[in-house]
């Protein structure tokens, strides 16, 4: 068999979204099938991350397309899987290409309004097509739209195997490590506002009034394009508290932060990658975050919720998780159970049962 993923748009630098999910996924699979041909089909001369390698590929086709328009990478492609002929094509950014194959399409909640329209004209037209996303939230609004239900299939994204449960001298060692031994709330601002960031801070000052305490907060993610919230930090009261971690982290380090965190707060701007959620709960640490349709299929009652936009609010929820040490544990039990059925091997085994599947279909 012959699969061919293709990337005509980037996506590879948002390494926590639900494509590059996907993308790692098919990795393991080419690891796991060796008899079958995987190729990559892409404009990004870059994609390639060092701890990808090697690539899922028998034959990358790479091709140069930076300042050219998406209509002529989405051709340049077309004319290329015409060549190539393969069995199977995936297309990592939902948009559907110009193939007599059987498409696969990766569509999640943050592909843009044009590309899910394109996609759903695309299956209404009766071309061999099956979408993959990542709620079942969103597969009801396909189905609401014409999208026959049987060829959508939801693979909600798992955490990796090496976000995992740390004892206590475990933890310990990665807080003497970054804060000194001291205990911190985890701040991951992908696809954070300028805004909730601002609050957050504010909501860590109030706290910091409410409990004389030396918790800390880690900022983890690149701060350089906000320079309001440089300068704040500048002359913040409990700047010393603060850490920013702007360091690209491999997985093992971003694991080992994760766990050891007493709780982790994630308000992206936009329903960013769930993937984040699930890896703290998998990792055993307490959750606040946003409600949203998505995050609640997601995490249910396992997570609390806080507006961003209310500082008491989020303060009042950082506090409880620090005093209130049994419900902070019947927290992380219902975390836990959240991601049990949801692994990356069985992540891995679904797309592959897809992909094979689709041959006969």
């Amino acid at each position: 068999m012959k699969v061919i993923l293709c990337q005509c748009i980037y996506f590879l630098p948002n390494n926590k979204s639900f494509e590059y999910y996907i993308y790692n996924i098919i990795c393991k699979i080419y690891r796991q099938q060796p008899t079958h041909s995987f190729q990559f089909l892409s404009c990004d001369n870059s994609f390639f991350l060092p701890e990808q390698k090697p690539a899922p590929s028998s034959a990358s086709r790479r091709f140069s397309a930076y300042g050219i328009n998406k209509k002529w990478r989405r051709l340049k492609t077309a004319f290329l899987l015409k060549k190539e002929g393969p069995d199977r094509v995936i297309s990592l950014d939902g948009y559907p290409l110009q193939t007599t194959a059987h498409q696969i399409l990766i569509l999640s909640n943050s592909t843009d309004p044009e590309t899910t329209k394109t996609a759903i004209g695309y299956l209404k037209t009766g071309n061999l097509c099956t979408i993959i996303t990542s709620t079942f939230m969103m597969k009801e609004t396909l189905v609401k739209q014409g999208v026959p239900a049987g060829q959508i299939i939801v693979l909600p994204p798992a955490a990796s195997s090496v976000y995992q449960f740390f004892d206590w001298e475990k933890k310990q060692s990665i807080k003497e490590k970054y804060t000194a031994g001291k205990e911190y709330f985890l701040l991951p601002i992908h696809s954070t506002s300028h805004n909730s960031i601002m609050n957050v801070l504010k909501a860590f000052s109030q706290f910091k009034k409410w409990q004389q305490s030396n918790m800390q907060l880690m900022i983890m993610g690149k701060l350089s394009n906000d320079k309001k919230i440089r300068e704040l930090l500048q002359t913040y009261k409990y700047r010393s508290d603060v850490k920013v971690m702007e360091d690209i982290l491999t997985d093992t380090d971003n694991a080992a932060i994760t766990a050891s965190a007493m709780t982790m707060i994630y308000l992206p701007a936009s329903e960013g990658p769930a993937v984040i959620l699930k890896e703290a709960l998998q990792s055993g640490t307490p959750v606040i975050t946003v409600a949203s349709p998505a995050f609640a299929e997601v995490c249910k009652d396992a997570v609390l919720y806080s507006d961003p936009l209310d500082v008491k609010d989020l303060a009042g929820n950082m506090m409880k998780l620090y005093k209130d040490e049994k419900f902070r544990n019947q927290l992380i039990k219902k975390g836990g159970e959240q991601v049990l059925p949801g692994s990356e091997a069985a992540a891995v085994q679904t797309l592959w049962n897809c992909i094979q599947q689709e041959l006969t279909a």
